[in-house]
C-alpha cells in the first residue's frame, strides 16, 4: 500500500502483557508515526487494571502525533451468530476511542483492477451434502468483521452526528450514546484476500514453496495503515489520532452498502481433507458473502457497525484526508 514507507517491526511473545509492553516502547521512543496492531481480546469484559494502562499509552500516542490502528476482530459481534444482543460486544483495544478500529470487507476485483463489488465481510458457510443431485446444507455463521457498541466508552466527538442513535445506544439501558466500532474498513475476507507465499516444511519432512490466501482484520488494519501513510506523506505531517480526519473525509470514502450479489453470491471452496494432499479426498464448502442476518451488527448506507464510514476510495479519499476533509 505504501511501498516507499520506512517500516519498523517489533514483535513479542504471544502474550498480551508483552504486547502491551511493546506498545509502550513504540510510544515512549516514538518509533513510528503510524502503528498497526493485529491483536485484541474477544470483548470488553476485562478488569479495569488491564484496560487502564493501555488506554494511558493510547492517549500518550495521540498527544505525540502517533496514529494507532487496531484490527476490529474476526468474529462479528462475538455472539457466534446467535443474535443474542445481551452478549454482543466489540473487541478491546479496538473499542478504545483513542484508536482507529479497522473492520473488514469482501472485495471483488476485475482483471482491469476495477471494483466488481465491495461488501461487508460477514461470512456464512454451508457444506456439500450430496452429489446426485448436488445439495448444500444450511448456512452457519463462520467469521467476519468485528463491530458493535461499546459498554465502556461514551461516544467520542468525532462520532457525534455520524453514528445513528439507534446504534450508539444499542447496548446501554440508559440510552447514553456510546463508542461504536469499527471506524473504517478495508479488505479482510480470506476468500477474497491477499496471496501469500512462503517456504514451509511439510509432514513428510520436505521443505517447499507454497502459496495460500490470507485474510482477517489482521489484513485490513495494515492495509489501511499503509493507505494512511500515503495521506501523511501528502499532508506533510502526522495526524496523531486519525479518527477526526477520517470521519471528516467520510464523503470521499467508498460507502459499503448491501449490494446486489446475484452474480457473485459467494465462492465454492475445495480443500484437502487432510490439509496436505489429495490422498484422503476433498472437502467442499460454500462461503456466502455479506450474510449478517444472524448478527446484531449490520451493513447499511453511510455509517454502520460492520464497515464504519467505509473504505479508502482512491485519490479522492487521499486528497480529502490529507486536506482535513
Amino acid at each position: 500500500m505504501a511501498p516507499g514507507a520506512d517500516l519498523v517491526y517489533l514483535g513479542a511473545p504471544n502474550n498480551y502483557r508483552d504486547l502491551d509492553a511493546i506498545m509502550n516502547k513504540v510510544v515512549d521512543r516514538h518509533l513510528a508515526d503510524i502503528v498497526t496492531n493485529s491483536y485484541g481480546y474477544g470483548g470488553e469484559a476485562l478488569p479495569w487494571g488491564t484496560i487502564k494502562p493501555q488506554l494511558d499509552t493510547q492517549i500518550q500516542a495521540a498527544a505525540e502525533g502517533i496514529s494507532l490502528f487496531f484490527s476490529s476482530g474476526d468474529y462479528g459481534d462475538e455472539t457466534g451468530g446467535s443474535g443474542n444482543a445481551a452478549q454482543a460486544t466489540p473487541d478491546w483495544p479496538a473499542s478504545s476511542p483513542w484508536v482507529t478500529a479497522v473492520g473488514g470487507t469482501s472485495l471483488g476485483v476485475a482483471a482491469d483492477n476495477s471494483r466488481l463489488f465491495e461488501v461487508g465481510w460477514e461470512t456464512t458457510r454451508s457444506t456439500l451434502t450430496g452429489d446426485s443431485p448436488a445439495a448444500w446444507g444450511s448456512r452457519t455463521y463462520l467469521y467476519g468483521s468485528g463491530g458493535g457498541t461499546s459498554r465502556l466508552f461514551a461516544q467520542p466527538a468525532y462520532q457525534a452526528g455520524v453514528v445513528p442513535d439507534s446504534i450508539a445506544t444499542a447496548n446501554n439501558t440508559r440510552s447514553q450514546k456510546m463508542r461504536v466500532v469499527p471506524d473504517v474498513s478495508a479488505l479482510g475476507d480470506p476468500t477474497t484476500g491477499m496471496l501469500v507465499g512462503q517456504t514451509q516444511t511439510f509432514p513428510d519432512g520436505h521443505a517447499a514453496y507454497s502459496e495460500y490466501r490470507i485474510g482477517g482484520t489482521s489484513l485490513s488494519s495494515p492495509l489501511f495503515a499503509g493507505a494512511m501513510a500515503l495521506a501523511v506523506q501528502k499532508a506533510g505531517h502526522p495526524f496523531g489520532l486519525a479518527n477526526p480526519a477520517l470521519y471528516a473525509a467520510r464523503g470521499a470514502s467508498y460507502d459499503i452498502t448491501k449490494a446486489d450479489l446475484s452474480a457473485y453470491p459467494g465462492a465454492v471452496r475445495v480443500d484437502y481433507a487432510n490439509y496436505v494432499d489429495a490422498s484422503d479426498g476433498y472437502l467442499y464448502s460454500a462461503r456466502w458473502f455479506d450474510d449478517d442476518s444472524s448478527l446484531t451488527i449490520h451493513v447499511r448506507p453511510q455509517y454502520d457497525d460492520v464497515t464504519g464510514v467505509g473504505s479508502p476510495d482512491g485519490q479522492a479519499w487521499l486528497d480529502a484526508v490529507a486536506n482535513g476533509g
